[in-house]
């Protein structure tokens, strides 16, 4: 149960806080790290607002943790009090109203509730205190990875069964990264299929409601109309009712003419693909960089949020690693690198172009588009004084003064 681990998590929080404040005093009290009155005073109250949470999460786990059926039946009955169940059966209410939290903290609140024992009742302070750790531990994904991971894993295991014992020796140590990547690559795909799905479903919705509200005003006009028609069958000759009868079919006729809003669904029609001799000969000739540079700029360009784009700046680069690791095996590693392949094919949709033609059709747009690249340009943001070298400089300048 995702609470239980939230709680576990809680409780492992404040024995941390608690030690820490505690080994703080103990400096203090022995003189090796004096702390002025007001640190003192404020690692004492810390300390003691640290063991009053660790003392109620540690029973709120316990309660959880002791809880059997009969055990839960025999506490429903025995509290039954009437305040307090007013309190917890309007308490899903009261969370959807509350204007402090947010809505992803809401619904984690009210799938907690929902998962706990019958009788077992939080305040709503604490329901939120376990709905933001769950959030922050991606409780309710991490079952379904745990398992999507498994399985990829034993899948890739059936697949290396092909190899001969020799083919397998000096790469082994890679085997827990490949079932990983392709992890990271079936949740970015799922993100982005998820994201195009709500693009889709929020345009479609608008169109509905633009089409309802459109329905609902001709309804009423025609209903306005009817009723103005009759006024005028009892009395011909009146003058205002004709008048307001032909500004209604107008606005009728307006209304007729007004565009419903036209909806483009999005689709994925998949990760291009990629070509073996770009990672063999990567590194020797720029027609195969440029050609995985441009692979890699087109499948970020499919990528929605930010998120998803670093996702697949950090998949593509240990994907590289790994390919250009296994290429460079050479026949040894045909079977391990065919592995590799079939779990992005099976998970990630992610597949190799065998198709000679196209292979070849290929070869000749990156050439071409080779032609008209200026490779003695750097990046915009060149600099070859970099971050990490000033780091590395300042703290060899801080070694030698050291000696």
């Amino acid at each position: 149960m995702e609470s239980i681990i939230a709680l576990e998590e809680l409780v492992k929080e404040n024995e941390a806080k608690v030690a820490l404040q505690k080994r703080q005093l103990e400096q203090h009290e022995s003189g090796e790290q004096k702390l002025s009155r007001m640190a003192q005073a404020s690692t004492e109250n810390t300390l003691e607002i640290a063991n009053d949470l660790l003392t109620k999460y540690k029973k709120m786990l316990e309660e959880l943790q002791m809880q059997d059926a009969e055990e839960l039946a025999e506490k429903e009955r025995l509290q039954a009090i009437v305040e307090r169940k007013k309190y917890f059966d309007a308490q899903d209410s009261r969370i959807k109203l509350n204007k402090e939290q947010d809505n992803d903290k809401k619904l984690e609140a009210m799938r907690i509730i929902g998962e706990l024992p019958t009788d077992v009742h939080f305040e709503d302070k604490e329901l939120f205190e376990i709905a933001t750790k769950s959030i922050e531990l991606s409780l309710p994904e991490l079952n379904e990875l745990s398992q999507i991971l498994d399985g990829i894993k034993q899948e890739f295991q059936g697949l290396l069964k092909q190899s001969e014992e020799r083919d397998l020796q000096e790469i082994g140590t890679i085997d827990f990264l490949i079932p990983i990547i392709a992890l990271h690559a079936h949740v970015l795909l799922s993100n982005i299929l998820e994201n195009i799905e709500a693009k889709n479903n929020k345009a479609l919705d608008a169109q509905k409601n633009s089409l309802k509200t459109k329905e609902d005003k001709q309804e009423s006009l025609l209903k306005t109309l009817g009723e103005q028609e009759n006024l005028l069958k009892e009395d011909a000759q009146n003058k205002e009712v004709s008048q307001t009868i032909s500004k209604l079919k107008e606005e009728l006729k307006k209304l007729e003419l007004e565009p419903i809003i036209e909806v483009k669904e999005q689709t994925f029609s998949g990760f291009p693909k990629f070509h073996d001799w770009w990672i063999r000969e990567l590194w020797l000739s720029h027609q195969a960089y440029f050609a995985l540079f441009k692979w890699k700029d087109i499948i970020s360009n499919l990528c929605i949020t930010t998120e998803q784009k670093k996702a697949w700046s950090i998949i593509f680069d240990r994907w590289v690693f790994i390919k250009k690791l296994l290429n460079d095996k050479g026949e040894l590693a045909f079977n391990y690198n065919f592995a590799f392949d079939a779990l992005l094919e099976n998970h990630a949709r992610m597949l190799e172009e065998t198709d000679n033609k196209n292979i070849l059709s290929m070869e000749e747009i990156v050439k071409k588009i080779t032609r008209n690249e200026d490779f003695t340009v750097t990046a915009p943001f060149h600099n070859t004084n970099t971050p990490y070298l000033k780091f590395k400089k300042g703290k060899q300048t801080l070694t030698t003064k050291e000696q």
